[in-house]
């Protein structure tokens, strides 16, 4: 297996995973959203950076939070496969 190969194969395997875990977020952002329940502490503290909402949402309505990540959550999962279709 040729350097080359190898990390091929572990960018498409970070593509994955981070196609897996934006879309769990916006899922589970949404569902918090439409069932009207507040934020929960592990939705909070996602493994994921989004400075973004993080700032959006600070000290504003704690119903709204879970629709900015959800949202974002959809954005990133966007990026990530925009990243992925432009790659090798």
């Amino acid at each position: 297996m040729s350097i080359l190969s190898a990390l091929l194969f572990f960018h498409a395997g970070l593509f994955r995973a981070g196609l897996f875990i934006t879309v769990i977020i916006a899922i589970w952002g949404l569902v918090i959203y439409i069932r009207k329940l507040p934020p929960s502490g592990g939705f909070r503290s996602l493994v994921i950076v989004l400075p973004i909402a993080a700032t959006y949402t600070s000290g504003r309505d704690p119903r709204r939070e879970p629709l900015v990540y959800g949202i974002a959550g959809l954005f990133m999962a966007g990026l990530t496969i925009r990243a992925f279709t432009t790659g090798a």
